[in-house]
């Protein structure tokens, strides 16, 4: 416990520090440049860096057709629950859907998968944070450009509809620095130092800022008129997201090891990237952020359980 809170606390004193810099600094207009800002240039650096130096040597590919598997199934899941169920709009159901399987697996799972597992346990982490953003980011991604060029007033031809659909998903700050980055990675090509050392600072700015976005956004909200939705979020991305995960480990007879990193990297809290994907939408942007406050609390709750129970490698 002591241990999952030595890493929960400095995020949250930097989601502090954004909450007062939303009281008396940033207005509306100036925490909407700042996300902009991330999105556009902090953001696809951390993504850029993160696909260039990918290596998957090694990984284990059943690990990681688990892990995405039952997360896809549980995205699905809770958004068209959400479209159908919750009477949200497609867009707004997608980014609920996010919320319930991004985990925040850098910031804070690295640490903790180092220190519970150990360096053959944070091999096993970093391969699935490789695929993390391709896989769920991109899914996300297509399914609401799919969505509005669908509901888009403006009529076109199917092949019309396809191009405007691949050429906004591809062309695009989230997927296509990761197309370009695994590509560069793929051709195992270099990063030069003088290309490396800017594109590192670039990318280290991406965490605290979405962190200090966050607080900002708390600032100019009331939890209380959104606790129930982050509510449900929160139990549906800390706890029923590692059972779902536990469940389809143990069918597939993942190593021990194997099943504790993925039950793990579960039980961690709602990644910032979601609530940035929400803002960069102009949907759920209250609720994302309240659901992501919530589950980073629930997250010592859900750690610790996860921790106790998981297999013993």
């Amino acid at each position: 416990m002591l241990s999952t809170v030595s890493v929960i606390l400095p995020a949250a004193i930097i989601v502090i520090a954004g909450f007062v810099a939303g009281r008396r600094v940033l207005d509306p207009a100036g925490i909407k440049a700042l996300s902009d800002l991330c999105f556009l240039l902090f953001l696809p650096c951390l993504l850029f860096r993160s696909m260039a130096t990918a290596r998957f040597e090694g990984s284990d590919l059943t690990l990681l057709a688990v892990y995405f598997g039952a997360s896809l199934l549980w995205f699905f899941c809770v958004a068209l629950f959400s479209r159908y169920n919750g009477k949200q709009t497609t867009a707004g159901a997608i980014v609920l859907g996010l919320g319930a399987v991004f985990s925040n697996s850098v910031q804070l799972g690295i640490p903790i998968q180092k220190l519970a597992f150990g360096d053959a346990g944070l091999k096993l982490h970093l391969s699935i944070i490789a695929l993390h953003s391709l896989v769920l980011l991109t899914t996300a991604t297509i399914w609401l450009e799919v969505s509005r060029a669908r509901d888009s007033k403006e009529q076109h031809s199917l092949a019309r509809n396809i191009v405007n659909v691949v050429k906004t998903s591809v062309l695009h700050p989230v997927i296509l620095p990761i197309i370009v980055g695994l590509t560069w990675g793929f051709a195992e090509l270099p990063l030069p130092p003088w290309a490396d050392q800017p594109l590192g600072f670039l990318a280290s700015a991406a965490g605290p800022i979405m962190l200090v976005l966050m607080g900002a956004q708390l600032s100019t909200m009331r939890l209380s008129e959104h606790l129930r939705s982050a509510l449900a979020i929160t139990v549906a991305k800390n706890f029923i997201h590692p059972l779902l995960i536990f469940a389809v480990a143990w069918g597939f007879a993942l190593s021990p090891l194997a099943t504790a990193v993925a039950v793990t990297c579960a039980a961690l809290p709602i990644g910032a990237n979601v609530f940035l994907f929400a803002q960069r939408y102009n949907v759920n942007e209250n609720v994302t952020t309240a659901a992501t406050a919530i589950s980073s609390l629930a997250a010592l709750a859900s750690l610790t359980i996860a921790l106790a129970l998981v297999p013993k490698p």
